[in-house]
Order: C-alpha cells, then sequence, then structure tokens
C-alpha cells in the first residue's frame, strides 16, 4: 500500500491539532505521514519540524509560502488550517495540482459563492474534499443523534444553544450545522441581531466575526419544520450547553464538562403513555443516556480524515456550504433589521464576503 503524503498549511492551534490527528491515523494503521508544513511564521514551523525530527517522525520539508508547498508536489492528502479568507484560493490551488484529498477547516470559506466554487472545482479535478465539522465525528455529539433519531423526544419543536462570545463564523457555524445534523435538516431561513461594534478581533484586525442571537429555520426531509436558536452573545461566557425540545420530552447535553455534570440526560413521555392526547398531562420520566466522553477534536479530526480517506460514507461539502449560507444571512438579516432571510443563498446575497475566522 501507497504511504500518502500528507501537508499541514497554518500551524496555530487547530494545524497543530490536525498534525496530531494525522499522527493519530497512522498509529490505526493507515499509510500516511506527514511530509511537508507550511506556515508564515518560519520559526515556529522549523520548531515543529526539527521537534518531529527529534523524535523520530521523519523529517517534513517547511514552507513559509503555502503555495510553494503546492507547487513542489508530492503532496497526496493536504490539510488547510489557515483562517477562512484564505480557505479559497488553497483548495482550489490543490484542486488544479489533483491533490487527491483535502481536508478544509471550517469555515469552507467567506462567501455562498466561494464555498460553491471550491466544491465545483474538486469535483470537476477529482479532489475528494471534507470541511473539518468536527461535531459529526465527536462521540459524544453521535451519541445523541442516535438517540434522537431512535424516538428518544420525539419529533423535534425547538434547539436551543447557549454558546457565548466566539463568533458567528468561528463557533457559532459548528452549532448551526450541529442542529441540523442531528435530525438530517437543511437550513432554509435566518434571523439574526449581531452585535454591534464588536471587541477587536482576537485574531488581527483583518477579520470581523461578531457575535449575538440567531434563529434558524431548519427542515427535515420529510417536510417536518423546527427552529433553533442560538445565544452568542459576547458578554456571555463560553459554554456550549444544547436543548433539544421535542414533541415527546427534552434532552439536554454540553461538549465540555465532564460526566456526571456533563453527562446527556433527558426526560419523556413513558412509551407507554405516547398516545395519550398532548393536552392532557402525562408525568415525564427520566431517560438514562450514553453520553460519551468530553470533547477531543484530535479524535475528531482524525475519524473525519478517516472517512475522507476510506469510504467517504460522511462527505461534509453540502454541509459546509450551507453552514456557511447561514452566516452571511446572519450579516443580511441583522442589517435589515433581524428580517428573516431566506435559504439557499442566491442573487447579492451569494456575493456577501465576510472575513470571518
Amino acid at each position: 500500500m501507497k504511504t500518502l503524503n500528507a501537508a499541514v498549511i497554518g500551524l496555530g492551534g487547530m494545524g497543530r491539532r490536525h498534525v496530531s490527528a494525522l499522527d493519530a491515523l497512522a498509529a490505526r494503521g493507515f499509510a500516511v505521514r506527514v511530509s511537508a508544513l507550511c506556515d508564515m511564521n518560519t520559526a515556529a514551523v522549523q520548531e515543529l519540524a526539527a521537534a518531529r525530527s527529534a523524535a523520530g517522525q521523519g523529517a517534513p520539508v517547511v514552507f513559509a509560502d503555502w503555495r510553494e508547498a503546492i507547487a513542489a508536489g508530492g503532496v497526496d492528502l493536504l490539510c488547510i488550517a489557515t483562517n477562512g479568507p484564505s480557505h479559497r484560493d488553497i483548495v482550489l490551488a490543490a484542486a488544479e495540482a489533483k491533490i487527491p484529498f483535502v481536508l478544509c477547516e471550517k469555515p469552507m470559506s467567506t462567501s455562498g459563492a466561494a464555498a460553491r466554487e471550491m466544491a465545483g472545482a474538486c469535483e470537476a479535478s477529482g479532489t475528494r474534499l471534507a470541511v473539518n465539522l468536527c461535531r459529526r465525528f465527536l462521540t459524544r455529539c453521535l451519541l445523541l443523534r442516535k438517540a434522537l433519531g431512535d424516538g428518544l423526544v420525539g419529533r423535534p419543536r425547538r434547539f436551543w444553544s447557549i454558546i457565548g462570545g466566539g463568533g458567528v463564523g468561528c463557533v457559532g457555524l459548528h452549532y448551526f450545522d450541529y442542529a441540523g445534523w442531528l435530525f438530517d435538516a437543511k437550513p432554509i431561513w435566518v434571523s439574526a441581531e449581531l452585535t454591534q461594534n464588536p471587541a477587536p478581533n482576537v485574531r488581527g484586525p483583518q477579520f470581523f466575526d461578531p457575535g449575538g442571537q440567531v434563529s434558524v429555520g431548519f427542515e427535515c426531509a420529510d417536510g417536518w419544520r423546527f427552529i433553533g436558536d442560538f445565544e452568542l452573545s459576547e458578554d456571555v461566557p463560553r459554554a456550549s450547553r444544547c436543548i433539544v425540545i421535542g414533541t415527546e420530552g427534552v434532552a439536554e447535553t454540553d461538549d465540555f464538562t465532564p460526566a456526571p455534570a456533563g453527562a446527556a440526560r433527558a426526560t419523556a413521555r413513558p412509551l407507554d403513555q405516547r398516545h395519550v392526547v398532548k393536552t392532557r398531562l402525562v408525568q415525564p420520566e427520566s431517560v438514562a443516556l450514553d453520553h460519551g466522553p468530553t470533547l477531543d477534536i484530535v479524535q475528531a479530526t482524525a475519524d473525519c480524515l478517516a472517512d475522507l480517506l476510506g469510504a467517504y460514507e460522511h462527505p461534509t461539502i453540502q454541509a459546509g456550504i450551507e453552514s456557511v449560507d447561514v452566516v452571511m444571512a446572519a450579516h443580511l438579516s441583522s442589517k435589515q433589521g433581524g428580517a428573516r432571510v431566506g435559504l439557499p443563498l442566491s442573487g447579492a446575497g451569494l456575493a456577501l464576503d465576510v472575513p470571518i475566522t
């Protein structure tokens, strides 16, 4: 079996997690090795390369410019862990170079038009693309999705998520996608009020990614609809608590808190009482759930990579496009006083480009 040469572009916190995820894949038996590292911070990339060499993990080639990394050739798997505004150009260059596998960090892009262009270029070139929407691969999230799919709380009516500061593009996007993925639903409208005059972005003044309050309408394949409400205000402490209100009960979980405090929990109508008319009181019962471990981004990224390199049973391209659409629609809605913006984006909405991170 040929060993795949992997390159990682962008070596901030997330890029280093990509490197660790590639190492985890190799430990699982995947024929993959980190052969190139790229970051404009030359001291950081050289330091990481030297540390890997000293640890017997090979001596990756280092680059300061992603264009040079791609032009050098020999890359079978490209991990893109830069900030959002650069994703389009790097993915298009990877497709042109016919790199077989590409994992792009979220957000997929900073406009709906760019996301669609990226998907089209990769399809045309034969490049297999994935977007690292990691909650789709987190154990705790997968267990909740399975329980909900088995009818834990019936059909969804409301999804509430208390997220806190972090930006609608950088952090909120994960949860917009999460709410739809739990029920295989698509976003169909957005209403938002974003923070006016947000604090300076921690990643630099070139980025603009305010928080705020966002509501999203979702539609399941059979036409069932529900609403997701997302609290992303900058003055709310970072949290990750999600509540699903269904026709038969309520389920709650979070990503970060260890069990038992962070365990998923639910109350629901007993199965033998679900036929009772809903206007009559039926005392709900507690339901024990398998909550799984807390959030592990390296594990989730490794599983996303494994899917990309393997059966490709869980493609994330369309989800990447839809999640970008939600963020752009939130900006459009906020400019219109919270008016609903329909999805998918079209016309001028597709062209809106916001430098989210």
